[in-house]
């Protein structure tokens, strides 16, 4: 599997993002209008920390889901929107409607609504990492910022690591 196909394939692996998907379901390039989910997943500043607990956290979330077959699709089902993309505050609504996701996470110090951003935040700083290796000239996406691009590039191994523990 490419480097490219490993970071589309974090969305089943932890299943999240399955919930806000429509979020970057598409290339958000520099001539696509700003929103303010764009603006907070751009803003939101990737860490070292950060990265310890979302492992913990997403490695939760997909024992939960192997525990419990059912619950990914029921999540899914809980976040269909038929009027368009979710926001992040329509995704954290749907993943709150599970508990047991949402304990899940708690002991790892996020809310669904900070999980749902740092995994946007995560997943869209390596695509672009990865994608800026065969077009050099790539502009930063409106979701990523040269910050976090910087700390995903540094922790490239780790990074891919995990995305790569979460598919099995």
């Amino acid at each position: 599997m490419n480097r490219f196909s490993k970071i589309q394939a974090l969305a089943p692996a932890i299943a999240i993002l399955a919930v806000a998907a429509s979020l970057s379901a598409r290339p958000i390039t520099a001539n696509t209008q700003d929103s303010p989910d764009k603006k907070e997943i751009r803003e939101y500043q990737l860490s070292t920390d950060k990265l310890t607990r979302f492992e913990g956290a997403s490695k939760a979330v997909e024992k939960l889901f192997k525990d419990n077959p059912n619950l990914e699709q029921q999540l899914s089902a809980a976040s269909q929107n038929n009027a368009g993309p979710n926001t992040i505050a329509q995704a954290a609504a749907a993943m709150d409607k599970f508990p047991q996701l949402t304990a899940a996470i708690k002991p790892f110090g996020f809310s669904s609504h900070e999980y749902i951003v740092m995994t946007f935040a995560l997943a869209n700083s390596f695509g672009y990492v990865q994608a800026k290796k065969s077009s050099p000239e790539l502009p930063l996406p409106l979701t990523v910022s040269a910050a976090n691009a910087a700390f995903v590039a540094a922790n490239e191994a780790r990074v891919e690591a995990l995305l790569e523990s979460l598919q099995q």
